[in-house]
């Protein structure tokens, strides 16, 4: 019980503003260890980056004037014209989600059953500034 007091004593001692950026601090690392919570927060990230993709994607097919593209390729360009991204991982990701978030302007197509060859098709008839829009929205 004496050492409870001592921790409160030491506490009131503290400025409020140091005691409440420590309780904030402790906050957030409960927040951390939590997997449900820090998955949702790293999905809101990605979602948040996905009209910045959007844009490479949209700008590097245009310039190829090409409307259909591998993934393996999408990927290795988009790591390759990006020093923002280094992840394979993360960059396959975030084409889930643009899958999943706007169906219409880009979808997926595994052209044979053996290989892993896998087709991404952009619909160039979308119109990209609403795309932009509805990805902006959905941060």
């Amino acid at each position: 019980m004496g050492g409870a007091s001592i921790d409160n004593d030491c506490l009131d001692i503290l400025p409020e503003d140091l005691l409440q950026s420590l309780r904030e601090k402790e906050r957030k690392a409960i927040e951390e260890r939590n997997p449900a919570i820090s998955e949702a927060k790293r999905r809101r990230q990605m979602i948040s980056s996905l009209p910045k993709l959007f844009n490479m994607i949209h700008f590097l097919l245009q310039s190829m004037n090409r409307s259909v593209i591998t993934k393996e390729e999408l990927v290795h360009k988009l790591i390759w014209t990006n020093f923002d991204i280094v992840d394979r991982k993360e960059v396959q990701e975030q084409l889930k989600l643009l899958l999943e978030l706007v169906p219409d302007w880009i979808s997926e197509k595994q052209l044979s059953s053996e290989a892993d060859l896998i087709m991404i098709h952009i619909n160039k008839m979308s119109d990209p500034e609403s795309i932009r829009a509805r990805l902006e929205e959905a941060k």
